[in-house]
C-alpha cells in the first residue's frame, strides 16, 4: 500500500514538472482574439451595418439604363389593284434605349421619376426608318392620406441601430463571462488537486512517523492501517480529479484556441472589491434589456394601427407629369422640332362594402397594442426585480466571503492543532482524516465565493456597456 502511494505521488509530481501558466485575463483576451464566436459576433454586426447602409442608400437617386432590340415578323394579306390579294412579309426592327432616374421622398412617401429615351422603328422590307425621342419626362407620384412605410421605417431604424450596438457589446461581454466560467471551473478543480497533493505529502510524512512509533511499540497497527487507507483514498481522489481537470483544461484551451504540449497551470483569481449603486444598476439593467426594445415594439404596433386605418380610409392618388418629345424620319432632324406635353392624373380609392373587416382589423391592432403595453409593464417590473435581486446577491456574496475567509483561517489553525495533538495521541486518525475534508470544504467554499464575485463583476459588463 505504501509503495503504491509513493508511486502515485511521484507520478503526479512528474506530471506537473513541465508547465505553462495562464491567467484569467489572458484567457479572455485570447478568446476575444481567436474564438470563432467572436468572428460570428463581428460578422453579424457587420451584416447589420451593411443593411443599414443599404437602407440609407435606398433614399438616394436610383439610376438605371434599359435597352431593347425587339424584332417583329408578320405576314399580311394585301389587296392588289386588280382586286386580287397577295401575302406580303413585313419585318420590323425597333431598338430603344431608356435612361431612368428615381428619387423617393421619405417624408411624404412620394416618388419623383425622370425618364430619357430614344427609339427607332425600321421597316426592313420597305427600308423606311422613323425615330422618336423622349427628351425628358418628369413625373411626380403621390398618395394622399395613404400609408407611408418610409416614415415608419425611418423611426424604427433609430431604435434598431441602438439595439444592434447594445447587442454587439452585450454578446462580447457574455463571451467574456462564458470564458471566465470555463476558467473558474478548471481553476476550482486545480485548487482541489493542489490541496490533495499537499494532503498526500503530509499524510505520507505522518505515516512514516507512525511506522517508526509502531516499531517502538508506541502506535497500533490499526493507526498505521488507517493512515495507509487515507493515503490510498487521497491518491485515488487525486487521480479522479486530475482526469476531470484535464478535460476542463482541454475545454478551456479549445475555446480560446491555445495549444500547448506542456501542462497548463491556471493562475489564482484575485479577490476583487467593488460596489454598485442600486439605482444606477437598475437603470443600466433596463436600458440594456428593455427600453429600446420596448420603444421599437410600441412603434411597430403604432405602424400596424396606422396601416390598417389608412387601408380602410379614402385614399387619393395624384400624378403630375411634364415631358418634351420629338419624332422624325431622319436622325439629324430628331431634336429639331420638340413638342411639349403636360399631364395630371387624379385617382381615388373608396372602400364601399367590406362587411366591417377593416374596422375589425383596426380593433384587433388596437387590442394587440393594449396587450403589448401591459406585457411591457410587467416585463419592466420583472427586470427591476431581477436588478434588485442582483444587487442583494452582491451584498450577500460580500458578507459570505468575509465569513468564509474567517472560517478558513480558523480551519487552518485547527489543522495544525489536530496534527500536533495527533502526534501526542490526543486525537485519532479519524479526527485527522475528518479535518482534512473539513478544511477542503472550507477552502473550496471560500474560492467559490471569490469566483462568484468575479463572475458577478464580469456579468455586470453585460449591461454597464
Amino acid at each position: 500500500m505504501k509503495r503504491f502511494a509513493n508511486l502515485v505521488f511521484i507520478f503526479f509530481s512528474a506530471t506537473f514538472y513541465c508547465q505553462d501558466s495562464l491567467s484569467i485575463d489572458i484567457a479572455i483576451e485570447l478568446a476575444l482574439k481567436n474564438s470563432d464566436k467572436v468572428s460570428i459576433i463581428e460578422s453579424n454586426f457587420q451584416i447589420r451595418n451593411i443593411q443599414f447602409e443599404n437602407y440609407k442608400k435606398s433614399f438616394l437617386p436610383q439610376i438605371a439604363i434599359t435597352a431593347g432590340l425587339p424584332y417583329q415578323r408578320s405576314i399580311q394579306e394585301v389587296l392588289q389593284f386588280n382586286g386580287s390579294t397577295s401575302l406580303v412579309e413585313r419585318n420590323y426592327l425597333s431598338p430603344s434605349v431608356n435612361f431612368t432616374t428615381k428619387q423617393i421622398l421619405p417624408f411624404t412617401g412620394g416618388e419623383i421619376s425622370l425618364t430619357n429615351s430614344i427609339s427607332m422603328n425600321k421597316d426592313l422590307a420597305n427600308n423606311r426608318t422613323a425615330y422618336s425621342s423622349n427628351w425628358a419626362n418628369l413625373t411626380y407620384s403621390q398618395s394622399i392620406n395613404g400609408f407611408n412605410p418610409y416614415k415608419w421605417n425611418t423611426k424604427k431604424y433609430v431604435y434598431s441601430r441602438k439595439i444592434d450596438s447594445i447587442s454587439y457589446k452585450k454578446q462580447k461581454a457574455q463571451l467574456k463571462t462564458e470564458i471566465a466560467r470555463y476558467y473558474t471551473d478548471a481553476y476550482l478543480l486545480q485548487v482541489k488537486c493542489d490541496l490533495t497533493k499537499k494532503n498526500i505529502s503530509k499524510t505520507q510524512i505522518l505515516l512514516e512517523q507512525f511506522q517508526q512509533k509502531k516499531n517502538l511499540g508506541r502506535a497500533l497497527d490499526m493507526d498505521v492501517n488507517q493512515l495507509e487507507i487515507t493515503l490510498s483514498q487521497l491518491s485515488q481522489k487525486l487521480g479522479s480529479d486530475k482526469f476531470e481537470l484535464n478535460y476542463l483544461l482541454e475545454t478551456l484551451t479549445s475555446h480560446i484556441k491555445l495549444y500547448t504540449k506542456d501542462s497548463l497551470i491556471l493562475k489564482p483569481i484575485k479577490k476583487i472589491e467593488f460596489q454598485v449603486d442600486k439605482s444606477k444598476l437598475e437603470k443600466a439593467f433596463l436600458d440594456t434589456n428593455f427600453e429600446n426594445n420596448a420603444q421599437l415594439q410600441l412603434l411597430i404596433a403604432d405602424e400596424k394601427i396606422d396601416k390598417v386605418k389608412k387601408d380602410g380610409a379614402v385614399n387619393f392618388f395624384l400624378q403630375l407629369g411634364l415631358g418634351i418629345n420629338s419624332s422624325s424620319n431622319e436622325l439629324n432632324d430628331l431634336f429639331s422640332t420638340p413638342s411639349q406635353k403636360q399631364a395630371v392624373s387624379v385617382g381615388a380609392y373608396i372602400p364601399i362594402l367590406n362587411w366591417g373587416i377593416l374596422k375589425n382589423n383596426k380593433k384587433i391592432a388596437e387590442l394587440e397594442k393594449d396587450i403589448l403595453q401591459k406585457e411591457l409593464t410587467q416585463t419592466k417590473l420583472d427586470l427591476s426585480i431581477q436588478a434588485e435581486r442582483l444587487y442583494n446577491y452582491l451584498l450577500n456574496v460580500n458578507v459570505q466571503t468575509k465569513i468564509s475567509e474567517n472560517e478558513l483561517k480558523m480551519q487552518e489553525e485547527l489543522n495544525n492543532q489536530i496534527l500536533n495533538l495527533l502526534l501526542y495521541d490526543k486525537k485519532t486518525i479519524y479526527d485527522y482524516r475528518n479535518q482534512l475534508f473539513e478544511y477542503e470544504k472550507s477552502l473550496m467554499n471560500y474560492n467559490e465565493l471569490i469566483i462568484n464575485k468575479y463572475i458577478l463583476f464580469s456579468s455586470f459588463g453585460e449591461f454597464f456597456l
